[in-house]
């Protein structure tokens, strides 16, 4: 079940219900589908609100520097420098890792930040069932930012 302080768009996002996905692949997508809606919609509006999907042994590796828990992940997210941002996403590719318990998924797309131009971002993402219930966290994420210069 999802945690009380977890928000209800969130917490939505990673319930997958009984019944929705008949088998491993499509269980896969599902909740693949679900994590980019609603990560980049509220990485966009309020990314302080992501905290949940994170525990204490997650990692963000961004931009080749390594975050390790919940609230060091947090903090990093909180202090990008821009007010402003919007992701549009490109692809999703998602495969269930081997056991059902956890999908794998990379992410390509644009980030705009601020007055700046968009720039290309990849992002790969572990997901895990949270202890047999129906919620999903990010165990893994990595995090690269294509900055080209024309």
């Amino acid at each position: 079940m999802c945690n009380t302080k977890f928000s209800a768009v969130l917490c939505m996002a990673f319930f997958i219900g009984s019944g929705i996905a008949t088998d491993i692949n499509e269980q896969a997508e599902v909740v693949a589908s679900s994590l980019v809606t609603q990560y980049y919609q509220t990485f966009d509006e309020n990314r302080s609100h992501l905290a949940m999907l994170y525990r204490e042994n997650s990692q963000l590796h961004f931009e080749g520097t390594v975050h390790t828990g919940r609230e060091e992940i947090t903090q990093k997210l909180k202090s990008l420098p821009f007010n402003k941002v919007q992701h549009t996403v490109s692809t999703v590719d998602a495969q269930p890792m081997i056991t059902s318990q956890a999908v794998v998924l990379a992410v390509t797309g644009q980030l705009k930040a601020d007055d700046d131009l968009p720039h290309y971002f990849s992002e790969t993402f572990i997901l895990l069932q949270e202890n047999g219930s129906n919620s999903w966290v990010i165990s893994n994420q990595i995090f690269r930012l294509y900055l080209h210069n024309h």
